[in-house]
């Protein structure tokens, strides 16, 4: 007898490559991520670089005032700390507007994550449905069967007995 083609396979499928497509925006969704906060730790290392320049500026205009350092000279000293000192603010602002990116990538992640959950889910009932189908075919089959035999072995015991 010809094995019944399972109604639903069509929507399976459908399900399947859903959850295909949603694992695939995560695996894009962490690597955006993952890329975005290598960003940050280089932001963040630079904010701590331009400090440690600061800090040295400092300490060579402290030993340069202390060696009797003229006027001019501190101006410069001076001027350059004022120009450390606003670089550092443009790295800061550079380091808070990335977490806000690191933010949005983490949200969009999360909700990435949400989907492929929802996909997995809706995949995962099909599936149990399709099984509960498989295994109510498996039984109609084995009582088909065994209703042959049955009257197969009820036709042959009335010819034994038509016999005797």
């Amino acid at each position: 007898m010809k094995k019944e083609r399972y109604h639903l396979q069509r929507l399976m499928e459908l399900r399947e490559r859903a959850k295909k497509q949603q694992a695939e925006v995560v695996a894009a969704k962490r690597l955006q991520l993952a890329v975005a906060e290598q960003e940050l730790n280089r932001r963040e290392q630079a904010v701590e670089e331009c400090r440690a320049r600061q800090r040295a500026a400092k300490e060579q205009m402290f030993r340069s005032v202390a060696s009797g350092l003229e006027a001019a000279k501190l101006v410069q000293h001076r001027v350059h700390l004022a120009d450390l000192k606003l670089q550092e603010e443009e790295l800061v602002a550079a380091v808070e507007q990335q977490r806000g990116v690191v933010q949005r990538c983490q949200d969009e992640l999360e909700k990435a994550l949400a989907a492929l959950a929802e996909a997995t889910k809706e995949h995962r009932v099909i599936e149990k449905h399709k099984e509960r189908w498989q295994e109510a075919q498996r039984r109609a089959e084995e009582k088909r069967t065994q209703k042959t035999s049955d009257e197969m072995a009820a036709i042959m015991h009335e010819r034994r007995l038509q016999d005797e």
